[in-house]
């Protein structure tokens, strides 16, 4: 089936049909990308695992928290802050 044909198609659903098109062609895609994915989903990271990995990035005087503002003084009191 070609792009126009399927779009004819969906031109002729009802709008709840196309939604239901829409959903099962996005299960579709992911299942697809978990499918192809690096890490199977049997090997996913638990967010406790995927924050210990994490966990070096953000600690003191990394590369990522040197541009953390410091500064605990409010924003709105700053009168030159435009």
């Amino acid at each position: 089936m070609t792009k126009a044909e399927v779009l004819e198609a969906l031109k002729k659903m009802t709008t709840e049909e196309r939604l239901e098109m829409i959903e099962i062609a996005s299960k579709l895609i992911r299942e697809e990308i978990t499918a192809k994915s690096k890490v199977p989903l049997q090997k996913e990271l638990s967010l406790a695992e995927a924050a210990e990995v994490m966990r070096s990035f953000y600690e003191q005087g990394s590369e990522l928290v040197i541009f953390a503002d410091r500064d605990t003084e409010d924003f709105y009191e700053y009168e030159d802050y435009a």
